[in-house]
């Protein structure tokens, strides 16, 4: 192992040439297995069986094919997760067609730019609500519904019709190469308008060739998934290891929003592992941690392991898997990188902010500036429309992840991302990264954490609270000596004097926390203040939350109703309210 570069210990396997073939392979291993299964009518889930979804998605291939959709043309999906929508654009795919899924939480005038950006052949939608709130002019002239009927639109019956999808996927599986694109995926969009990342089959089943080299998953494996889709972590990563080893995906309702809906779906499915964000996973043991029953449902005798990724999950949130047996694997890289690059091994111990080894066919090396680079068959093709943005994030064929990390014994560590890193009044970098996530872990009241203080003698923080947790009587503690908040006011109290221990426990001077605002509001998806994978986008909460930073920076203790400050300077004046 070199100080600055990490080579795979595997080889990478066999590669399927295209997703046609993989879902054929598939199929192979029991017609009869459910492939999806979402709520019903009825209430309980429904199944959809291995050989009915493969003859469906390509029954959906030559339907836009017979719509005189060309190969490699681009067809928009602007939906949420549904059985139908992954045949859909599975069958774009498989056909050879490319797939630009776009987060169905996005404005209409938003999604409107994407559309004239990509120049879309066909649309998607899943309500003629959705296809409505666009402006006429953006619509292609191939649309498809999937919910319901409107003017000018097939629908989802029309698209699977009554033709012989088995042998369209068939002749799908030899005609699409490797280097074909398949997917258009916009990045979250955290800093300005969204890249469209362009991956082909190749990028994609690069990933599942590993995967099965390194969990060598069994078929049949059961997942509940709330993932969404357009984001690389759950339409590419969860939702191709699950179809690429006959797996049985089952929708969760949830959407990640409801946890004990979540908890009742765990209890059906009885998922042999779960991919979820950390956010959830947290909201998830605060739940576990109150009800034997719920903490039963999770840690069945046929959980086989967790995976988390988007952000770095807190020590005592994996303390409460390693307590029954349960490995937490954590992965990392960008929807650049299809999107992963390094993984965890199946040991129950973790090291904070260290993401493993690569992946095989994967390679890492750290830059002189810090800045992590890789190579591998996972790399994307380029930015759609953008060989500018392609060529500068390019170095002698490496690409350039804008992520700062460092060799260790453990493997790869990430230590910040590159344009986060400011100076302070006397010229010390400081790395936000690692100290938001301290400031997580050390209380769990705390849901996200934005470090900021360019020029400052030192950090400040803008803290945004878990008001669900706040307000719940039922929680308990995971530490004897939490005191268990109530209230923003309460929170502050009691955050003063962790936040002064997270500080001296920081063996670096320029990393402790002089002051800090916990405002009164949780950050939002909905509002574009959190990317769909509930990363904080610096350039929203800089726009939304810029007074209170300047409030923080030139020291005012006159602050507005929602807003507790937190002074740990020697003889900080007490807080006022305006």
């Amino acid at each position: 192992m070199s100080a600055r570069l990490l080579e795979a210990e595997a080889s990478l396997p066999a590669v399927t040439v295209n997703l046609a073939a993989m879902l054929r392979e598939a199929s192979t291993f029991d017609r009869a297995a459910p492939a999806v299964s979402q709520r019903g009518a009825g209430g309980s889930f429904e199944p959809m069986a291995w050989g009915r979804f493969v003859g469906h998605v390509g029954a959906a291939g030559a339907f836009f094919e017979a719509r005189g959709i060309g190969r490699q043309e681009r067809v928009a999906v602007w939906c949420g997760n549904s059985a139908e929508r992954l045949v859909v654009e599975l069958g774009i795919m498989a056909s050879g067609r490319t797939s630009v899924p776009i987060f169905p939480g996005y404005p209409a005038d938003f999604v409107a730019q994407l559309l004239t950006f990509s120049r879309v052949s066909a649309l998607v939608v899943d309500t003629p609500a959705r296809l409505a709130s666009l402006p006429e002019d953006v619509r292609p002239a191939c649309v498809v519904v999937l919910n319901g009927q409107a003017p000018g639109a097939s629908t989802w019956a029309e698209v699977i019709g009554d033709r012989d999808g088995d042998a369209a996927l068939e002749r799908f599986a030899t005609e699409s190469r490797a280097d074909d694109l398949a997917v258009i995926m916009f990045t979250s969009g955290t800093t300005n308008f969204p890249k469209g990342v362009m991956l082909t089959h190749g990028n994609i089943l690069s990933q599942q060739a590993a995967l099965r080299a390194l969990w060598k998953p069994t078929a049949g494996m059961r997942l509940l998934s709330y993932l969404p889709w357009h984001h690389s972590f759950g339409g590419l990563f969860e939702r191709f290891f699950a179809l690429s080893t006959g797996g049985s995906i089952t929708l969760d309702d949830s959407g990640g929003r409801n946890i004990e809906l979540m908890l009742e779906n765990v209890r059906a499915v009885r998922p042999h592992v779960f991919f979820s964000v950390p956010k959830i996973y947290a909201e998830l043991m605060s739940r576990i941690l109150s009800s034997p029953e719920h903490e039963q449902a999770f840690f069945h005798p046929e959980l086989r392991f967790v995976f988390t990724a988007a952000a770095p999950l807190p020590l005592n949130v994996s303390d409460v898997f390693k307590a029954r047996g349960v490995p937490v694997l954590e992965g990392w890289g960008l929807t650049e990188t299809s999107p992963c690059c390094t993984l965890t091994s199946m040991s129950l111990e973790r090291q904070p902010g260290v993401v493993g080894q690569p992946i095989p066919g994967v390679t890492v090396k750290i830059a002189d500036d810090g800045e992590i680079l890789v190579k591998g068959p996972n790399i994307m093709r380029g930015y759609f429309d953008r060989p500018d943005l392609t060529a500068a994030a390019f170095d002698d064929g490496w690409f350039k992840t804008g992520d700062v990390g460092e060799v260790t014994a453990g493997g790869l560590k990430i230590v910040s991302r590159k344009d986060r890193i400011f100076k302070l009044g006397n010229g010390e970098k400081v790395f936000p990264t690692p100290i938001e996530d301290s400031l997580a872990a050390t209380c769990r009241y705390v849901k996200h954490a934005y470090i900021f203080g360019s020029g400052q003698d030192a950090p400040l923080a803008l803290l945004f609270p878990n008001n669900e947790l706040l307000g719940s009587s039922t929680v308990r503690a995971e530490d004897a000596n939490c005191e268990r908040p109530r209230s923003v006011e309460h929170l502050r109290a009691c955050l003063t004097e962790c936040i002064d221990c997270m500080n001296k426990r920081t063996g670096t001077k320029i990393n402790r926390v002089s002051r800090a605002l916990i405002i009164d509001r949780e950050l939002s998806v909905d509002r574009q203040e959190l990317t769909p994978s509930f990363k904080v986008i610096p350039r929203s909460i800089e726009t939304r939350f810029g007074e209170y930073m300047r409030l923080l920076e030139k020291g005012e203790t006159e602050l507005p109703d929602d807003a507790e400050l937190i002074d740990l300077r020697e003889g900080a004046p007490a807080k006022e309210k305006k």
